[in-house]
This record gives structure tokens, C-alpha cells and sequence, in this order.
């Protein structure tokens, strides 16, 4: 307090630094109370049985649909796979555009890593490379449909209340060349 401000004024100033703070935290709790409301409203929302269910039929159709080329594939003479391999990519196509519940990207993401793999395998195998590759490439394909599976079970397990999972690496948006 300086000569010239008066008590008066000094408890004034203090009163509205107090206001100032009092209104600061309210517009705060009052943010996070909305943040939370919607957060509490949507997550429950994002898995939905209903959604989970058609999405998983459409990703398991998908996955069939694959393997079934899959298998023409690997009867095909080393010179011939590019026609499987071609309706294997379309099929890849299509599933990255199948829409999925946020706790359904993990899943959906570990199937199109399979289907990519098997891929390059089978490009591998028509450009000749080593038998070693071609079969790391099989193994990789293997654990991604494993994981596929995992995921798929556990998120049927728990929907509605599935949280959706975060990744490091989020493969939906990619580009298959």
C-alpha cells in the first residue's frame, strides 16, 4: 500500500483479484464439467453392440472373401498369382473403406495388416525372392491375423463399455500402392 491509496481502495483491489480468481476457477470446473458430460455421453455410445456386431460381420465377409482367393492364390503357378494378388488388393480396398466403431480400429487396422502382408508375400513369391522372405512375410501375416482375432473377440466381449484404444500407429487412412 502506497501514501496516496487509501484503505479503502487497497481492500477494493483485493476483492477483485479474489473475484477475478473466483470467476477463473468456475469458468474452469465449468469446462470440464462439459468436457466430461460429453465424454460420459459419447464413449458408452461409440460401441454399441448393435454397431459391433455389423461390423464385425462386414470384417469377417471381408476376411473370408479374402481367403478365398487367398487359397486360388496358392494353387496358381508362380507366373499367374498377379490375378488373385489383383482381387486380394481390391478386397484391401474395400475393407479400408468399411466404417467401424472407435474400439473396432485396432481390429480393423490388424486385419488390413494381414491382408497387406499376404500381399507382399505373394509379390515376393512372383519376383522370386528368397524362400526366407516370402515365408517372414507369411509369419508377419500370421500374427496379424492372430491379433485380428484377439481383438475382435475381446471388443465383442466388452461392448458397450469398450474405451476406445489408442495406437501408435493408426494404419486407416494409408494408401495401398
Amino acid at each position: 500500500m502506497t501514501k496516496n491509496d487509501s484503505p479503502l481502495e487497497a481492500q477494493s483491489a483485493q476483492n477483485s483479484k479474489g473475484l477475478f480468481w473466483k470467476v477463473g476457477v468456475s469458468i474452469v470446473l465449468l469446462v470440464v464439467a462439459s468436457v466430461s458430460a460429453y465424454v460420459w455421453y459419447y464413449l458408452p455410445r461409440t460401441c454399441e453392440v448393435t454397431a459391433v456386431e455389423e461390423a464385425s460381420a462386414i470384417l469377417v465377409s471381408q476376411m473370408k472373401r479374402y481367403d478365398d482367393v487367398y487359397q486360388v492364390a496358392t494353387d496358381a503357378p508362380q507366373n499367374a498369382v498377379f490375378i488373385p494378388v489383383s482381387v486380394m488388393q481390391q478386397n484391401l480396398m474395400d475393407t479400408q473403406q468399411v466404417v467401424v466403431p472407435a474400439c473396432m480400429k485396432i481390429a480393423k487396422n490388424e486385419l488390413l495388416n494381414y491382408m497387406d502382408v499376404v500381399i507382399r508375400a505373394f509379390l515376393a513369391y512372383e519376383a522370386q525372392e528368397s524362400n526366407a522372405t516370402v515365408s517372414g512375410l507369411i509369419d508377419q501375416s500370421e500374427m496379424h491375423y492372430a491379433k485380428f482375432s484377439m481383438e475382435l473377440k475381446d471388443v465383442k466381449k466388452c461392448a458397450p463399455y469398450c474405451a476406445p484404444k489408442i495406437t501408435l500407429f493408426a494404419l486407416d487412412e494409408r494408401k495401398i500402392k
